[in-house]
């Protein structure tokens, strides 16, 4: 008969997989519980299912509504590009115009369709049928569809994060977690985002998105690589605080892009106002981490190897001396500044960056070591000038320009890290110990159940592989554990406390004897033929305790 409820037995799915979710009796009862507890109190492990533990925050919770920053207004007003605002109102203005002529039409055309329908002429009313069931069907699943299916692809999107991701968290990258709890405090935020390591293949990018009232953040593999000691931490705390930043500015919110939907759909005008988003979330960035801000160039221009041979201020000048109609168009289209204008932004923190046209003035920097590649290619350098200029200003000995792709052998993960209680609930481990230990018996969750210690019949000693000491009178030698002679008093030991023995001399100690090795006889199953003939024997041969 089993001892256990039926469905809860140590094998049955319930037992293996409720703890997970905190599922109902897996926690004591409610009234074995503290009636008051604190409204803080997450000692016990997070449940999400238990009404006993509600932790309240002093920030206030993600609303519909609201700003997902708690930042004052006017500090968001300087964070926030100048050119932001009034490109989303034209934005938004466009999509309610293409809403509302979305409408018009569809009005318009199931007149034309009910007049057409009245006439007698079979042409005119085949039409009608023409036209009821081509354009009328397409209008009306653009302007009904067209929430949902931004609704639903977000949810993909997460979701496709949240079971093939690596989540950023107290214990599984600890250090990026750490500079995403300081980015969202920067940034004000209610609750701190969600963060995925997603794999890169190559690619170096990172993007903010949301759900609901849902957040997160998604950190391709290789440009996450660059957060090591070895490579530039303060780079990888720049761009989470910039993908934090775009949380912070409402740039992630559903009825934001809900709003701009048909705008999107403007390719130059949707870019402009996508390029004003990208410096509105470096403002963030910098203010979180100014440190940042030139290894993030670096490492979106050259990679996560050559990221620290990158001169960036000669890169950013090239912000000015890059010029032409086919680089105002490049820019013009891109959904991203050009990465020159956004490291001369990044550094003259003056003048806000520019969306349509190119800066103009470069700080006092070094003097150009070439031509701009915008300048006629008769001015350019031919093969005798770069040798003479090469000789005139040679390369120090041993600054080599190269990446150096350098690893450390390191043992997995689940190995070196530190072991934390389960956070669902802590409690689920010592009602599983005192399952399996049977009814009646206690156990505590981690540890095997106290039992009496039994001390062995005094006897020869057994001979095995593990006792190699001599048999017979114990050795004087001193040095021996076992050698004879009054002990320290401790509790351990009661016997009385007396002077230390003499110790001798080197040339009088004995020889201690060879250890003898017996060989050991293999022991037979329980059950098997002759086993209890030997153990009688060997109970007839064992001393007997009075």
């Amino acid at each position: 008969m089993s001892n256990y409820p039926t469905g809860q037995g140590p094998e049955s799915s319930f037992q293996r997989d409720s703890h997970r979710y905190g599922g109902p009796g897996t926690s004591p009862a409610e009234e074995a519980l503290p009636r008051d507890p604190l409204p803080d109190d997450l000692s016990n492990g997070w449940v999400p299912e238990d009404s006993r533990q509600r932790a309240r925050s002093p920030f206030p919770p993600p609303a519909l509504f609201s700003t997902q920053s708690l930042l004052a207004e006017s500090l968001r007003k300087l964070l926030r590009h100048p050119g932001e605002i009034p490109w989303l109102i034209v934005g938004f203005c466009v999509t309610l115009a293409g809403y509302t002529y979305s409408l018009w039409i569809l009005f318009f055309q199931v007149l034309v369709a009910d007049t057409l329908r009245d006439s007698s002429d079979p042409y005119l009313q085949e039409q009608a049928e023409r036209l009821t069931s081509s354009t009328i069907e397409q209008i009306l699943a653009i302007i009904f569809l067209l929430p949902l299916i931004i609704f639903f692809s977000r949810g993909i999107m997460y979701a496709q994060l949240r079971i093939s991701g690596v989540r950023i968290s107290p214990t599984q990258f600890p250090e990026a977690y750490q500079m995403l709890v300081e980015a969202a405090t920067a940034a004000g935020l209610r609750r701190v985002p969600d963060a995925y390591v997603v794999l890169g293949n190559g690619l170096i990018n990172a993007f903010a998105a949301g759900h609901g009232h849902r957040r997160f953040v998604a950190v391709y593999s290789d440009l996450f690589e660059i957060g090591g000691r070895a490579r530039d931490p303060e780079a990888l705390r720049f761009i989470i605080g910039h993908e934090v930043g775009h949380i912070a500015a409402g740039h992630t919110s559903y009825f934001r892009l809900l709003g701009l939907s048909f705008f999107a759909q403007v390719p130059v005008l949707y870019s402009v106002l996508s390029r004003a988003q990208e410096y509105t979330a470096d403002n963030f960035g910098y203010r979180y981490r100014p440190g940042g801000a030139r290894g993030s160039i670096r490492v979106l221009a050259a990679g996560k190897y050559l990221n620290a041979e990158v001169n960036f201020d000669e890169f950013a000048d090239r912000a000015v001396y890059e010029r032409g109609p086919f680089v105002w168009m490049a820019n013009l289209g891109g959904t991203h500044p050009a990465l020159t204008w956004r490291a001369h932004a990044l550094r003259d923190r003056s003048a806000p960056g520019r969306l349509i046209w190119r800066p103009r003035f470069n700080p006092p920097a070094t003097p150009l070591s070439m031509v701009p590649a915008a300048e006629a290619a008769e001015l350019w350098a031919d093969p005798q000038q770069g040798e003479r200029f090469i000789a005139a200003y040679p390369e120090s000995v041993g600054n080599q320009h190269w990446g150096v792709n350098e690893t450390v052998a390191k043992v997995p993960a689940e190995q070196r890290d530190r072991r934390i209680p389960d956070l669902l609930d802590t409690r689920w481990a010592a009602r599983a110990a005192a399952s399996r230990a049977g009814p009646g018996i206690p156990a505590r969750a981690g540890r095997r159940p106290a039992g009496r210690r039994v001390r062995k019949p005094a006897g020869p000693r057994s001979a095995n592989r593990r006792d190699r000491r001599p048999a017979g009178p114990r050795s004087a030698d001193p040095r021996d554990r076992r050698a004879a002679g009054p002990r320290s008093a401790n509790r351990r030991d009661p016997r009385p406390v007396g002077p230390p023995p003499a110790v001798p001399s080197p040339a009088d100690r004995p020889p201690r004897a060879r250890p003898r090795m017996i060989p050991v006889t293999p022991v037979p199953a329980p059950g098997a033929p002759g086993t209890r003939r030997r153990a009688e024997a060997h109970d007839a041969r064992a001393p007997r305790m009075g």
